[in-house]
């Protein structure tokens, strides 16, 4: 979404607005001549998936917006309940892709005339004509069954949700030796390398690792602290003591960029819920 958002802003257009193959190639001029050659694939990749969302997104909410406006309160109502509960932004973003499929799906019904059938048969359409695994499909109910009890306040039986609920298969874990991982590494440099050992070494996420910050990282105990992961859990890992030169490199790295920012007046790092508005002083980065 950085991508996105510089060319959205490079063009000053809001992000309804589709770009044009002249308008992207204008961009990526400009933005070769800054950025390291993997980010302009990155950009690119992202620009190509965010047009990808805009056609879907357009297609699912166009009965929305257009023929039901009652699906469109769906979602608002939908979206202010997640918030309150204070679920992660990933997983409102799935429940409304879901809610938006299924709007689709079920044609000209309102959410008022929705039925527990109605889920049944579009789970059995997810597993019979689009052949979505078993995560995927149970995902799915999840979703749909948060909106249809806790938004439209409905009744669904338990019984109902087993004859739906797909049952998961144990599988034996595929795990690469030494030799393997190392030829990963080998094929990798920078940031990215640094982040594929950070995530390996530490047994964390992506997502996690993404989220990591300065303060979050102690090389000389050698711990690592995960903050807000999976279930909005913190923990504690081992930091690899192979990785302390890079992390110190990259930490010299990141406060060179924030000073660069700060001198440029650029936008600052990202304060969760509150805290931007909360505090206006300025903050150093730690």
């Amino acid at each position: 979404m950085r991508w996105v958002s510089s060319c959205f802003e490079f063009h000053n257009l809001d992000y309804a607005e589709t770009l044009s193959d002249k308008q992207n190639q204008e961009f990526f001029v400009r933005f070769a001549k800054n950025h390291e050659e993997w980010q302009v694939r990155q950009a690119k990749e992202a620009l190509r998936l965010f047009k990808y969302f805009q056609a879907t997104a357009d297609r699912a909410d166009n009965y929305c917006r257009k023929s039901n406006p009652e699906w469109k309160e769906l979602e608002e109502n939908a979206v202010n309940l997640l918030r309150l509960k204070h679920r992660a932004q990933n997983t409102e973003r799935t429940y409304l892709i879901w809610l938006r499929s299924f709007a689709g799906y079920l044609g000209s019904k309102t959410p008022d005339q929705i039925t527990s059938e109605d889920i049944q048969q579009y789970l059995s359409y997810l597993a019979v004509e689009r052949k979505v695994s078993t995560s995927t499909q149970n995902q799915a109910l999840n979703a749909l069954v948060f909106i249809y009890k806790l938004v439209l306040n409905k009744d669904l039986g338990e019984h109902e949700l087993d004859a739906v609920r797909a049952n998961y298969k144990r599988k034996l874990p595929v795990v690469l030796t030494r030799k393997e991982i190392q030829s990963i590494f080998e094929q990798l440099s920078g940031t990215c390398k640094t982040m594929a050992m950070l995530i390996y070494g530490c047994g964390i996420r992506l997502q996690e690792c993404l989220n990591l910050r300065i303060k979050n990282v102690d090389c000389e105990r050698g711990m690592l602290i995960v903050r807000a992961g999976k279930g909005e859990k913190d923990r504690r890992t081992v930091l690899p003591e192979m990785l302390k030169l890079a992390i110190t490199e990259q930490i010299a790295q990141a406060r060179n960029l924030h000073k660069l920012d700060r001198k440029n007046d650029v936008a600052g790092f990202f304060l969760p819920d509150a805290l931007s508005r909360k505090c206006k002083f300025s903050v150093q980065l730690t």
